[in-house]
């Protein structure tokens, strides 16, 4: 059993819930990351999200003072059964284990996952709790005292990030949300200010994870970008139409910036044939163009298109990038590699890839287009995992 050695990057949630309208439980796991601009706009026309990817909140601190009746004793009779009263502890008691039961059918990485989110919830409750104690009371008041520091947003505010999200709010008038901008604003501060006021205390906590991961088992191809030898790495199964892979090129990128010479990228196939019908051909292309030895030169310019493929496009990139044009269009029509992008795309399948993008660290899963800190939060636990071993 490996162990993990004060992990400092926190945990984003996985949600699908208004952000302010979550139960406090969740929005307290929930970092001030996720109130960015580029998500507010889901807040302001109060639509919910998840996750992205191509497929065929309350006050930090309060979940130490939710309510009682949900997990405390409660003789509050809900049900008579055959003349004997049950009470509404008893239901919940029966309702806790019907949730785990149906916690339990989950996949093992999905289990992983949420394991892991619960146990650094744990570590959260505690350092919050540590706190609340040292200053005399409660985590609620403690979070109103954090939170009542930040600075409200001033008119100033407001407009400026009205100016800068027209696109996102569509033509509404200020006077239509500047209630709600405010409002998004002031909560925002808010959560910085808690965060500002937990984070360091978070860090400063000795503390140690002791759950394995589930790993798939994915070898290694020769589509290789950054250190070959390197001890982290970054397998991700990708579709060249697929508009979520396209940007979360930028967010590879950014990953090799941050761990120079501690994570390799490799690139797989994964063609979803139903929806991309050029994304086939051009994995066979950016395989054909390797015999060249420009594979991410022609991998980088597939992308560049942002998914405007044509059965011209390959020969049009190879006369960009100065490549043997022939060579390149006798080995796509040859469809030289036409088994290689497939192998790809079972393996993919067996590891339990459904759609794009798709990521694993060290062979731990990463489902759907994520930040570049989601990422990194993976990488790091497995870099503390390395050096423990």
């Amino acid at each position: 059993m490996t162990a993990i050695r004060n992990p400092t990057t926190s945990s984003s949630a996985t949600f699908c819930s208004k952000l302010l309208g979550a139960p406090a439980t969740l929005r307290a796991a929930l970092t001030p990351r996720v109130l960015a601009p580029a998500l507010a706009w889901m807040l302001l026309a109060g639509f919910s999200f998840c996750l992205s990817g191509c497929s065929a909140l309350g006050e930090p601190g309060s979940e130490a003072n939710a309510s009682t009746d949900a997990r405390e004793g409660d003789d509050t009779i809900v049900l008579v059964l055959d003349g004997r009263n049950v009470t509404q502890a008893e239901l919940h008691a029966h309702m806790q284990e019907q949730f785990l039961d149906e916690l339990l059918r989950q996949s093992e990485s999905e289990l992983f996952t949420i394991r892991e989110q619960a146990a650094r919830d744990l570590v959260r409750r505690y350092v919050i709790d540590a706190a609340a104690t040292e200053r005399g009371t409660t985590a609620e008041a403690l979070f109103d005292e954090i939170a009542a520091s930040a600075a409200p947003a001033t008119l100033e505010d407001v407009t400026s990030w009205y100016a800068e999200n027209q696109e996102r709010l569509r033509g509404a008038p200020l006077q239509d949300v500047a209630e709600r901008i405010k409002e998004l604003l002031d909560n925002e501060a808010r959560y910085t200010a808690w965060g500002d006021f937990v984070g360091p205390r978070l860090e400063a906590l000795e503390w140690e994870l002791l759950i394995d991961p589930p790993r798939a088992e994915l070898t290694a191809t020769s589509l290789i970008r950054g250190n070959p030898e390197a001890p982290i790495t970054l397998m991700s199964f990708s579709d060249y139409q697929c508009p979520y892979c396209i940007r979360s090129e930028l967010v590879l990128n950014e990953v090799l910036a941050r761990y120079p010479g501690r994570v390799r990228l490799i690139h797989r196939h994964f063609p979803l044939d139903n929806i991309h019908p050029f994304a086939r051909p051009a994995s066979e292309a950016a395989m054909c163009a390797e015999e060249q030895g420009r594979f991410w030169d022609f991998h980088d310019a597939i992308f560049a298109r942002e998914g405007r493929l044509s059965s011209a496009s390959f020969g049009e990139i190879a006369a960009e990038l100065d490549l043997d044009a022939t060579a390149l269009a006798e080995c796509i029509d040859e469809g030289r590699y036409r088994q290689a992008v497939q192998a790809d795309l079972v393996d993919g399948q067996e590891a339990g890839v459904t759609g794009t993008p798709a990521y694993f660290v060290n062979g731990i899963a990463l489902k759907g287009a994520q930040d570049a800190d989601e990422i990194s939060r993976l990488i790091d636990a497995e870099l503390l995992r390395l050096k423990a071993d």
